[in-house]
């Protein structure tokens, strides 16, 4: 079968773009021929030669032939931009929309796709209703940051969900705004959890002391991790706040990560004189899951979140989770496997990072394998998504 994907983010940086490059290297795997639209501000990015990729360009750092003169807009500051949907000006939009349409409709024609997968009720997805081609589209959550704050991109919304055949809705939290939003799709809506690369992440034995001498980093006792974004809607202004409570000589925490909230995180961390809180910036696959597994826990004190791929991967490491109790993330984490807090409540944070890190709860990482491996592995995913992708194609 050969299927088309589709992004509004690089398959870097991003939770949804992770999930695309994941759910591609499954479907080659399985035989399948894939290819990928998606918006890049370099071409430096690495994605697997048996992959066919079909970059539109924005200007950053790096002059690319062809490059729209702008970065490529989100719904939340993305590590490598921060500009907003609801900053572009009509000229943008209309640059933007024209740039992706001539992308998909030259892929429809060389390509060939039977069917297309498409990410976010949005703009993009929009553009598919008469493009001749049969999809379905995942629902990540965060077009309704944007969605929440104008109605200016409603019409690419209302024909995205008009056109598709099926949404993939990833947690109860993100079916209720698409039924919301949106309801007279709700007999389209499919609950499919998001999955996690079992050959990416796994439980390994690991010498903490050398994987932390890679970033010039002394032994520590405990290590706390954050994985993500670092913007505000992660909630790691809450984990510095925690961090007076629970850092002593012995305790790290590992940010890996970037964004353009880093700064003010810089300067709060000078001001509440937090000498083991380290940022080790973006990070490959392959070194996360170097950290999972050296961490003690890891920390997701994020206020929104659909459903959080990080904290499927820690699992898969074994590791436990301390994540806010809001819908998407309390799906995942029970208490075999995690504990959760209050959103905001930096003290109740520092309790339960210190109730894991001093041993007052104690987890099995059987347990924890097993919960992630049984209920979120990528298997398990991709059988459900083809058999969509075969009823589509007829």
């Amino acid at each position: 079968m050969r299927i088309l994907m589709l992004n509004h983010f690089p398959l870097a940086g991003s939770g949804s773009g992770v999930y695309v490059h994941n759910i591609a290297k499954s479907l080659v795997e399985l035989g399948h021929q894939v290819c990928i639209v998606m918006p890049e501000n370099t071409t430096k990015f690495s994605c697997e030669e048996d992959i066919k990729v079909h970059p539109v360009f924005f200007k950053r750092e790096e002059i690319i032939k062809g490059q729209l003169n702008f970065n490529f807009p989100c719904m939340d500051p993305h590590p490598r931009s921060n500009f907003l949907f609801q900053d572009m000006s009509k000229e943008q939009e209309d640059q933007y929309v024209g740039a992706f349409k001539k992308a998909l409709e030259e892929e429809i024609r060389v390509f060939k796709p039977d069917v297309i997968h498409a990410q976010h009720i949005w703009i993009l997805t929009g553009l598919l209703k008469d493009l001749g081609v049969p999809y379905i589209i995942t629902s990540h959550g965060a077009e309704f940051i944007t969605y929440r704050k104008t109605d200016r991109f409603d019409k690419y919304g209302r024909a995205a969900v008009e056109g598709c055949k099926r949404i993939i809705a990833i947690s109860d939290d993100n079916i209720k705004e698409i039924s919301e939003k949106f309801p007279d799709c709700a007999d389209k809506i499919i609950y499919i959890k998001n999955g996690y690369n079992s050959r990416d992440f796994y439980k390994q034995n690991l010498d903490r002391k050398a994987v932390l001498k890679k970033y010039g980093l002394d032994e520590f006792e405990k290590i706390v991790l954050f994985v993500g974004r670092v913007s505000k809607l992660k909630g790691l202004d809450t984990l510095f706040k925690a961090a007076r409570f629970y850092e002593k000589e012995n305790v790290l925490t590992l940010i890996a990560g970037d964004g353009e909230y880093r700064a003010e995180l810089e300067n709060m961390k000078k001001e509440f004189n937090l000498k083991n809180m380290v940022f080790l910036g973006n990070r490959k696959q392959a070194e996360l899951n170097f950290l999972y597994n050296i961490a003690d826990v890891l920390v997701l004190p994020s206020r929104k979140e659909a459903l959080p791929l990080v904290a499927i991967e820690a699992l898969a490491c074994g590791t436990p989770a301390v994540v806010t109790n809001q819908s998407g993330m309390s799906n995942i984490i029970t208490e075999e496997v995690g504990l959760t807090f209050e959103m905001d409540d930096d003290k109740m944070l520092a309790e339960q990072i210190n109730k894991v890190l001093n041993k007052e709860v104690v987890f099995d990482e059987d347990v924890i394998i097993n919960h992630a491996k049984n209920n979120y592995s990528q298997e398990i995913l991709i059988e459900k998504l083809v058999k969509i992708f075969e009823e589509l194609k007829g």
